[in-house]
């Protein structure tokens, strides 16, 4: 310990006689540092944090397999048929989010965010209540009534922290809920957004859940001790091959997937935030690699003085050590100044980040982060200080002690240049990759979304609960009728979701004549409610027959509208109009074909486009009403301010139902940019440390180039004085430079090449091979070194050479 001391406070005097080179060494690695720990909070809150929950890892997410392998959510059905089967999921319970219309209390109707679980559900969890208890299989029955576990936030916000709230109602969607529990702090379901829950009180023989196709269960299940997922597995799909064979066309022979509880959630954002995470070690080998070069410059400044030291008897160990010990000190330095700078990172990542990262917000400095740059701090210290110790540690007494201050060295030179075109090469991996991402989003931003977002702002509306059968459809029709009289509103629409919002059921349909290339269990068609003012308002072309009209009600011919899409895979080469389906659930008519309409892009541009049937909302049948119009969304096209059309919004409906809350207002233009969000976030983020590495690999050739400029004035002064001109001067250097360029930025080019299987991942309408991008990117690598040599270039040329000849 007593030598490690001494060699510290050693290390500390030598930074300190250098100041400028320890202030650079120290800027560079805090970058480095600093963004690879803000990356790494990003990856630990998302991706590594166990969830709010009892042994999250145990925690599966099952869902229904399809017979195209894709997932899908559980039918009633399904899900009570494969717990019949017993085994693993014989405790397996269900969740769908809701939301409810909460008042009473003396406090304003609010519409709150919630869930609707199966008795097992939260027990599954492992949480217990704060507060009285969870729910119990009696009441997790059709007909038991009305019961509700609160969130914290929500007893705290709402009911001032009752204690005596437990056997007390509440009022939800008009009707009382006594409350059974209150859950812990900080639990609020796997959304983070949930504020109570109610039972599902599933009755297979009736409305939504007597529909085998309706998907709309998600399943969740805790792994009994002792069993792993892949035995999970196989035991399940052991199952569904025995149900396949006894009957080939039922939706049980294809089977469940299991998921872990991250997985599931964290699946869409992965693979982006591991891709980011790679480019930050990029910049972190990038940094690395400046200060190995500097480094190696100041120990061969050094070689006298490890010379002496090694004619005093000291061994090269114990000279690789000091050595050592000043790379680590340098890198701590960096590591608390790069806290500093990832926090003021996470700021600003929390101020843009995108929606759809869950846990986004959780991120921050904790022990964690802090162990992760304490960990990133040594290995950089000896990762960088390594090469340069050794170097310095393998001296030639004799020539050492006879020169004044030490030449570079063939094998010194060698080091160098390869760090140079390593961090070039580095550097242009990161440049190609954003030259593809820049372009890959241009090319989706050029996309037809198939509707017109400008000037519409949507909310959405719960019918009241006492409402039933036509007085729910009439319901919203007058909301809507007064929402269109208002000043400065064009037009008005009624959909129970909008594109880039929520997920309309999808189910499989049948076509009179006529069958679909569809295999069996593949869900083909979404069915979408909407009003006669919907094509209008979002100005979706119809290329066929007509829109609805108000002559469409529940009295008349049963109608619907079909996408280009769907009217492409029934019935190619021939018109849809007139044409009949019928969706596959209990209580449903045929539809006559009355307009075929242009595809919509509902989930985003680069989402592919599902066939879909529209249908008149005031033509959905009772057994389905209690979940297509439990709560619709409202379009406005308007060129008026989001704010001066709220207030008259807000009168427009209590005039029709005072208890009725307005919510999820949004501008139509800003769902479309909160769909391209991840995208944007990762290109922001991939440019940003794209010029960082640019930055670093320019100034570290600037240092190779400034010292090669110091160790050759003498023979530079030669050739001056052999009548060398200013320009043939500047153009040695500008070579040397534009040579380590070249070859890095070749290496460069060959490193994407070989990892454009994961940038094709990325990337929409554009190949990871794009010429141009392989060609820029390089070109404008070269142009930044040699721009970066430019002033070394420039100092050579002013050398005297008498000066530099008096050192022979």
């Amino acid at each position: 310990m007593e030598r490690l001391l001494r060699d510290v406070r050693f290390g500390v005097r030598s930074l300190l006689r250098s100041p400028r080179f320890s202030v650079g060494a120290v800027l560079t690695l805090s970058l480095g540092i600093g963004v690879s720990t803000a990356m790494f909070s990003v990856i630990h809150s998302v991706l590594l944090k166990a969830w709010p929950v009892q042994d999250s890892s145990r925690l599966i997410v099952v869902s229904q397999r399809q017979a195209n392998g894709n997932s899908n959510l559980f039918s009633t059905r399904d899900f009570l048929e494969w717990k019949q089967k017993g085994g693993l999921l014989a405790q397996m319970g269900a969740h769908v989010s809701w939301a409810f219309n909460l008042s009473g209390s003396g406090a304003q109707p609010e519409r709150v965010a919630g869930g609707e679980v199966s008795y097992e559900w939260l027990p599954a969890l492992g949480v217990q209540p704060m507060l009285g208890r969870l729910f119990s299989p009696q009441e997790d029955v059709a007909g038991a009534g009305g019961f509700v576990v609160l969130s914290s936030a929500l007893w705290k916000g709402r009911y001032g922290a009752n204690p005596d709230i437990i056997g007390k109602p509440i009022q939800l969607n008009g009707a009382p809920y006594t409350v059974v529990g209150v859950m812990p702090a900080g639990f609020n379901g796997f959304t983070g957004k949930e504020l109570l829950w109610t039972p599902l009180q599933l009755h297979p023989g009736s409305g939504v859940s007597s529909s085998s196709t309706l998907h709309w269960l998600s399943g969740l299940v805790r792994l009994p001790d002792g069993v792993s997922l892949a035995q999970a597995r196989s035991e399940l799909d052991s199952i569904a091959a025995r149900l396949h064979r006894q009957d080939p066309g039922g939706d049980e022979g294809f089977g469940v997937d299991l998921q872990t509880l991250n997985d599931a959630f964290t699946r869409n954002v992965r693979p982006a935030l591991l891709m980011l995470m790679g480019c930050v070690c990029f910049v972190l080998l990038i940094a690395c690699a400046n200060v190995a070069n500097l480094l190696l410059a100041r120990g061969a400044a050094r070689q006298r003085e490890m010379a002496v030291r090694t004619a005093l008897g000291a061994s090269p160990f114990r000279i690789v050590r000091q050595l050592l010990t000043e790379s680590v000190l340098l890198a701590g330095a960096g590591g608390v100044i790069g806290i500093g700078i990832a926090f003021l990172l996470l700021r600003g990542m929390l101020a843009i980040h995108p929606t759809s990262v869950p846990r986004i917000e959780e991120i921050g400095i904790d022990g964690m982060v802090l162990m992760f740059s304490f960990f990133v701090s040594v290995t950089v210290g000896i990762l960088f200080g390594l090469v340069p110790a050794i170097d310095a540690a393998r001296v030639d007494l004799n020539d050492s002690l006879r020169e004044h201050g030490g030449t570079s060295g063939h094998r010194f030179g060698r080091n160098r240049s390869v760090l140079v075109i390593l961090e070039t090469a580095l550097a242009c991996m990161l440049l190609i990759g954003t030259g593809l991402a820049l372009r890959s989003l241009w090319s989706l931003r050029s996309v037809k979304l198939g509707f017109a977002p400008e000037h519409v702002l949507t909310f959405r509306i719960a019918a009241p609960p006492l409402l039933s059968g036509s007085g729910i459809s009439g319901f919203y029709h007058d909301v809507a009728e007064r929402v269109r009289a208002l000043p400065g509103v064009q037009s008005a629409a009624i959909a129970r979701d909008l594109p880039l919002s929520g997920t309309d059921p999808s189910m499989p349909i049948d076509t009179e004549g006529k069958t679909s290339s569809a295999v069996p269990g593949e869900i083909v068609t979404r069915y979408r409610t909407v009003d006669e003012g919907y094509f209008h308002t979002l100005q979706i072309p119809l290329l066929q027959g007509r829109a609805f009209s108000q002559q469409d009600t529940s009295t008349s011919m049963s109608v619907a509208i079909v996408s280009e899409s769907l009217a492409r895979k029934y019935w190619p080469g021939e018109s849809a109009v007139s044409k009949r389906i019928k969706p596959q659930f209990t209580g449903s008519l045929w539809c006559v074909v009355v307009g075929v309409a242009a595809d919509v892009r509902h989930w985003g541009a680069d989402v592919v486009i599902e066939p879909t049937a529209y249908y008149p909302y005031t033509q959905v049948p009772d057994s389905m009403r209690s979940l297509i119009e439990a709560n619709m969304a409202i379009a406005i096209r308007s060129r008026m301010s989001q704010n001066d059309l709220l207030h008259s919004i807000h009168s427009a409906v209590a005039n029709v139902n005072s208890q009725v809350p307005v919510y999820e207002v949004k501008a139509m233009d800003s769902m479309v940019a909160d769909s391209d969000s991840l995208r944007n976030f990762d290109v922001l983020l991939l440019g940003g440390f794209s010029f960082l590495s640019l930055a670093l690999a320019a100034v570290g050739v600037y240092a190779v180039m400034a010292y090669f400029v110091s160790q050759r004035t003498r023979e530079i002064g030669i050739h001056i004085a052999l009548g060398a001109s200013s320009r043939e001067v500047l153009r040695l250097i500008l070579r040397q430079g534009a040579r380590l360029a070249i070859v890095g930025s070749v290496v460069g080019v060959v490193g994407a090449f070989l990892l454009r299987k994961v940038m094709a991942s990325f990337l929409y309408g554009l190949s990871a091979n794009d010429p141009l991008i392989l060609f820029t990117a390089p070109c404008m690598m070269v142009l930044v070194i040699v721009l970066a040599c430019w002033l070394p270039a420039r100092r050579a040329t002013k050398i005297d050479p008498i000066t530099a000849l008096r050192y022979e």
